[in-house]
C-alpha cells in the first residue's frame, strides 16, 4: 500500500485525513507556557481566537525527526511505501527533519518531496496525490507525477493585517504604519525559496477581484482542484468562491482555513488561493 505523510502545514483537519486515507504530522504552537498539536489539541479556527486574544505573539515548533521515524518504521515493517509530501524546506525545518530520519533507513520504498509550497498549494498537491494514489499508481508513479506539477503550482496569499507580518520581522515598522494608514494588503506568492511579496491592494473587495483576476490571466487547470485559504474568514472564502463561479471558472473548489503556523505570521481575515496553472 501507498501511505501518504505530510504534515499540518498543509491545512487539512485531521477529520480530512481519515476520510483521505493519509497522515498528517502536526507541528506545535505554543502561547505562553501552554503547547498545542496544531489539528490535534487546537483547532485551526480556535488557534484564531487565542491569536487576538493574546498580548503576545505565539512561537511555533516543527515537527521532530523522531517523530517522523517513528511512522517511517511503522509503515516500511509492514511492507507500505511510503511518500511524505512536506512543507518548503526554505519555511519550515519540518522537511529537514524528515530528511534526518530517513537518513536511518535504507531502502526504495520511502520517498520524500519538497513540495515548494505551503498552505493552498500544499493542500492542492495532497489532493491531487491521493487521487493519483487511488487510481492505482505506484509510489513511484505518484512522486514523478506530483514533481511534474510543482513548477505549476501557484499559491498567492492576501494579508489583511501587517501588524502580524511586522511582529514576525517580515515588514517593517514604517511599513505597518502605511498601511494603518491606508489599509493596503500586501499580496503574497509562495515560491520554491521562500514567500516574496508580488504586489499590494487596496481594500478587502479588490484583495477578491486581485485573486479573481489572476486566474482569468493565468488560468488554472480545470483537471485539478482550486483551493481557497482563509484565516478564519469564511464568509470572505465563500464570497470569493461565488465571484469565481461568476467568472466562468469550474474547477471543484476546496476550502481550508489555514493552519495556526503560517497563521501566526499573517494573523486573521487574510485569503489566498492554491491551483494548478493551464499548460
Amino acid at each position: 500500500m501507498v501511505r501518504i505523510i505530510t504534515d499540518s502545514l498543509c491545512d487539512l483537519t485531521m477529520e480530512d485525513a481519515q476520510k483521505m486515507n493519509i497522515d498528517i504530522m502536526p507541528l506545535y504552537v505554543r502561547f505562553g507556557k501552554d503547547e498545542y498539536r496544531c489539528g490535534v489539541d487546537l483547532s485551526n479556527e480556535e488557534f484564531y481566537s487565542k491569536l487576538e486574544a493574546s498580548s503576545e505573539a505565539p512561537t511555533t515548533a516543527a515537527v521532530n525527526p523522531y517523530e517522523f521515524e517513528e511512522i517511517f518504521q511503522r509503515y516500511l515493517e509492514a511492507g507500505d511505501d511510503v511518500v511524505a509530501i512536506l512543507f518548503s524546506r526554505y519555511m519550515s525545518t519540518t522537511y529537514q527533519s524528515a530528511t534526518i530520519a530517513a537518513e536511518n533507513f535504507e531502502t526504495e520504498h520511502l520517498h520524500l518531496i519538497d513540495c515548494e509550497n505551503g498552505a493552498m498549494g500544499q493542500a492542492l498537491l495532497i489532493a491531487t496525490a491521493v487521487a493519483i494514489r487511488d487510481s492505482g499508481a505506484t509510489a513511484q508513479q505518484l512522486c514523478d507525477r506530483i514533481r511534474n506539477l510543482l513548477p505549476r503550482t501557484m499559491t498567492y496569499m492576501i494579508v489583511d493585517n501587517m501588524d502580524y507580518l511586522h511582529q514576525g520581522g517580515r515588514i517593517s515598522a514604517s511599513a505597518d504604519e502605511v498601511n494603518e494608514t491606508v489599509r493596503i494588503h500586501p499580496v503574497l506568492r509562495l515560491l520554491p525559496d521562500g514567500v516574496k511579496p508580488l504586489d499590494k491592494v487596496r481594500g478587502r473587495k479588490s484583495s477578491n477581484a486581485w485573486l479573481v483576476n489572476r486566474l482569468k490571466e493565468y488560468p488554472a487547470d480545470t483537471d485539478y482542484k482550486l483551493v481557497i485559504g482563509h484565516s478564519n474568514a469564511i464568509e470572505r472564502a465563500e464570497t470569493l468562491r461565488d465571484q469565481i463561479r461568476a467568472a466562468g471558472i469550474e474547477n471543484e473548489i476546496l476550502i481550508t482555513c489555514i493552519a495556526p503556523i503560517v497563521g501566526t505570521h499573517i494573523g486573521p481575515n487574510s485569503i489566498g488561493i492554491g491551483y494548478i496553472l493551464a499548460e
